[in-house]
């Protein structure tokens, strides 16, 4: 077989390959390529970098928010404006989509970055063997074939076959998602079928080599590396970590928006022609009715929203790279969160110690004094046979398990400078292959020999075992703990070699060591199950391991609910047997990053709205297919954050709920902006149809509509983007499906109001012009009036519930702020000689200002009775059934107990 293409070298079974039969199909050897060859290759493979995605330009991003169906609709609007001679109706028109396109385009800059962050994980120099000689080279020269050393420190520059692994242990977690660094074999047999957790015989670009040395044959380079194909993987997926939740919620409204308002148009045209109008009036009705069905300024209103909510999911630690994520993570049915690094902290701990009697002590135990004698002893010897050593800060530094009994030792009550500083007569190193490590030091009576290592092995070594010494061992081991075994042996003087002497020794105890959970991470997972969220485990650590946290967790999980990778590679990904599997499933072990990824998208298929957590760059493809992607901040790769949509700067688990908490907060608050904005929408929409049934003039111009749209309405509807919401947002179950911002309940509340608006208008502008006064101070009088009825809305619509009265003032300054501005913006114009030309407007009477104050109180009062009427009915029902502003989203009742089946 000749060379193979770099494209295609992370598809190739170079692991079940022999090292020999590897080095030949490179037709390379131990002593590496010749340069000449080395070059040659070079030129043909090319170099060993990542390939960099293509990136949209700015002009691009910005053509693209002009896509939404209403925005054509505000394009042809303002084009008819120009037809017809209006100029500063269509000036106010192209400003408004100008102003929203240049809010779209911010977002969307924060373009797709993933992929590109991989490269950064890539060294800059690499150890191989050319021409018989070793040499640093660039790591882009590498070429297939080549022969690469590596050993403790190093990072991993290209895919290789180890050709040598001498106690090679190589941390892939980043890749694999496996906690504890890999031990590699070169000379194993493995299956063509083998997961990458399990290729023993690689070493893969971007991992790191924690000990030991290696040496291996380079097989893929660049575009044909595994981190490579994970990088393409984040390409393929990008458009999807766009569409949230919010995203198609707001696309959706858009749509029915739209639709509406070309039907409206074309049959109020018609009726308009059929009473004998001409062309130029019914444009200006179509014009109108644009402008006034199409909130101009809701984009606007929900960006100041999410940004509100931004900033205070910042106090939280949650960092938010894409706006509509922040609602997004409130609507999440489902977390797939990473174990490692994300419910554990990633750093080994002794948790338990049982010694050889049977007693067993917890880690609080010895924490707050308890213990006994053998119990110190055990902590003595943890740091008598240790291959760490403490840094110039005093921080233990080595192997992690070393580091853990250097902790336990100084828990235990010693003092780990003096024990390593024992005189050491004779040194076993902990070798893979030999499962111990030994040590002989001098002690006050003579000498003592420690032994440390795998139960199988050193209790063997022991004078007496005590009856269920193995049982213990394995018991502790089907917990979820890595298990060590200490022993000794105490004599007046070194009596010869330690591989004499590994017999009759004293067993001391077993030692349980575990990747600890992250604190409060239990109560996290709790109050997700109280919100209705379900919570799947996706690592590639074992099966068991994954077991045995996730019932720390407090999950009542079964071993028939954990599906490995194994079992998912034996499954179509897009099959129904696929998804009943992921359905069923809470804990997926050994899953490979392909995996993660099929999993994500299959949860998706089964109606989920998905949050994914992670911090590897395993997890980048995941994190960008999920609907919400939420990177670690402080652990996390360039990769992972670059994919996700939000980053939790203190690593925490828990902190996520406060990010679902905000979520769900911001979802009810734009939900009252798009209410108030689609309700005095309306009311104007009324207000054209009923003038016209009367047969009176257009209530209100364009460019009126557009001031109200844009600037009085502008101004109230963001106040309500800072609402802080009333505190059990965790106890209401999610939005399980996608639903509308905008169903009966909100219908209910909007009609009354809307109702009394349109009549009181209609009345005023009938009564004005019956009195004499001409069409332009009829209008003035109108629309002095709307802006009085938005006021009231406002004060109604603020909380969605509860009576308008029934507030704590501090909380609403921005209300009455908003309040405040739009009725003086309203005022000034008035009076100003510029808006008063470009508006049609003047200084109203006190009759206006009467009449408007009784409209509004009726305005006010209605939808009061309405909120009340909705409320009690709620009440009635309240079988399950939530309030209105409890973001009651249609999800049927099977669908509800399908996400609390397992609570």
């Amino acid at each position: 077989m000749s060379i193979t293409d770099p494209q295609q070298g992370a598809d190739e079974p170079w692991y079940a390959l022999d090292a020999r039969d590897a080095l030949n199909r490179f037709a390379s050897s131990r002593n590496g390529l010749v340069q000449s060859e080395a070059e040659r290759r070079l030129a043909s493979h090319g170099p060993n970098l990542l390939p960099e995605p293509q990136r949209m330009g700015p002009l691009r991003i910005f053509a693209h928010q002009f896509t939404s169906p209403l925005i054509y609709l505000l394009i042809f609007a303002g084009a008819l404006s120009l037809l017809i001679g209006d100029r500063w109706d269509a000036v106010f028109i192209f400003g408004v989509l100008t102003t929203n396109a240049l809010v779209g385009s911010y977002q969307e800059y924060k373009a797709d970055a993933g992929a590109r962050a991989l490269r950064s994980l890539v060294p800059q120099v690499a150890r191989v063997v050319r021409d018989g000689v070793v040499r640093e080279i660039p790591a882009a020269e590498i070429v297939p074939g080549d022969i690469v050393e590596l050993e403790s420190g190093m990072k991993v520059t290209a895919d290789m076959r180890l050709v040598e692994a001498h106690g090679l242990r190589i941390d892939e977690g980043s890749l694999t998602g496996e906690s504890m660094p890999v031990l590699k074999d070169a000379d194993l047999s493995l299956e063509s079928e083998t997961v990458a957790g399990d290729r023993l015989t690689m070493a893969h670009a971007g991992t790191v080599v924690v000990e030991g040395r290696g040496l291996g044959v380079a097989v893929a380079t660049g575009a044909g590396t595994l981190l490579a194909n994970i990088g393409s993987m984040l390409t393929e997926n990008a458009r999807g970590a766009v569409e949230t939740p919010l995203v198609r919620r707001m696309a959706k409204l858009a749509r029915r928006i739209a639709i509406a308002t070309v039907f409206l148009i074309l049959v109020l045209a018609v009726l308009l022609a059929l009473q004998g109008g001409g062309w130029r009036e019914i444009v200006l009705l179509a014009i109108a009715l644009a402008v006034a069905a199409i909130p101009e300024g809701l984009p606007i209103a929900v960006t100041v929203a999410l940004s509100a909510a931004a900033s205070r999911m910042a106090r939280r630690n949650v960092i938010v790279r894409s706006l509509p994520a922040v609602e997004g993570l409130g609507s999440c049915t489902l977390i797939a969160t990473d174990k490692t690094g994300t419910l554990t902290l990633n750093r080994l701990t002794v948790h338990r110690v049982v010694l050889a009697d049977g007693t067993s002590f917890e880690r609080q135990q010895w924490l707050n004094g308890g213990g006994s004698d053998r119990l110190g002893e055990i902590g003595s010897a943890a740091a008598i046979c240790n291959e760490a050593h403490l840094s110039d800060t005093g921080s233990p530094v080595g192997d992690a398990v070393d580091v853990a009994l250097l902790d336990l030792a100084r828990e235990t009550g010693h003092d780990p400078e003096n024990l390593l500083g024992m005189e050491r007569l004779a040194i076993v190193p902990y070798e893979p292959a030999a499962r111990f490590a030994a040590v002989e030091a001098v002690s006050s009576q003579g000498t003592r020999l420690v032994v440390k290592g795998a139960p199988e092995t050193v209790l063997p070594m022991c004078a007496e075992v005590p009856q269920g010494a193995v049982e213990t061992a394995e018991r502790l081991a089907a917990e979820g703990f890595r298990v060590l075994v200490l022993a000794y042996a105490d004599s007046a003087a070194s009596a010869g070699p330690i591989h004499e002497r590994l017999h009759g020794l004293r067993l001391l105890g077993f030692v349980g060591l575990t990747d600890p959970l992250r604190f409060g991470v239990v109560e996290a997972v709790a109050h997700c199950r109280e919100a209705g969220i379900s919570v799947r485990m996706i690592t590639g650590d074992h099966p068991a391991t994954a077991l045995a946290i996730a019932r720390q967790l407090g999950l009542d999980v079964h071993p028939g609910e954990v599906v490995t990778g194994a079992q998912l590679a034996g499954l179509d990904s897009k099959s129904e047997a696929f998804d009943r599997t992921i359905g069923d499933a809470e804990i997926f072990a050994r899953i490979e990053p392909a995996q993660k990824l099929a999993i994500v998208k299959g949860l998706q298929r089964n109606h989920h709205i998905v949050a994914v957590t992670g911090d590897g760059v395993n997890d980048g493809p995941a994190l960008h297919a999920a609907d919400i992607g939420v990177a670690m901040g402080k652990g996390g790769t360039d990769v992972a954050r670059a994919a996700s949509d939000l980053v939790i700067a203190d690593d925490n688990f828990a902190t996520i709920l406060s990010g679902i908490e905000e979520g769900r907060v911001t979802f009810l608050n734009i939900r009252k902006i798009v209410i108030f904005m689609l309700a005095t929408g309306l009311a104007e929409i009324l207000m054209f149809i009923g003038a016209l049934g009367f047969g009176l003039p257009m209530p209100l111009t364009p460019v009126q509509l557009l001031w109200l749209n844009l600037v009085t309405n502008g101004v109230q509807d963001v106040t309500l983007g800072f609402g802080k919401g009333e505190g059990d947002e965790l106890q209401r179950p999610p939005r399980r499906k996608l639903v509308t911002l905008i169903d009966i309940d909100a219908i209910i509340l909007m009609l009354p109001g809307t109702l009394v608006m349109t009549a009181a208008a209609i009345w005023v502008m009938a009564g004005h012009l019956a009195a004499g006064e001409s069409v332009a101070e009829a209008r003035n009088a109108v629309l002095f009036i709307v802006v009085l009825f938005q006021n009231a809305f406002l004060l109604t619509v603020r909380n969605l519930h509860r009576p308008f009265w029934r507030w704590h003032a501090p909380e609403n300054g921005w209300l009455f702020a908003g309040l405040g501005s739009a009725l003086m913006l309203h005022v000034a114009a008035q009076h100003l000689p510029l808006s008063q030309t470009l508006l049609g407007i003047s200084p109203v009477g006190t009759d206006v200002v009467v009449q408007g104050l009784l409209a509004a109180s009726a305005v006010l009062l209605s939808t009061e009775a309405a909120k009340w009427w909705i409320n009690r009915t709620r009440r009635a029902r309240s079988s399950g059934t939530l309030l209105m502003e409890r973001g009651c989203d249609g999800a049927d009742d099977a669908g509800r107990s399908n996400i609390l089946r397992r609570e």
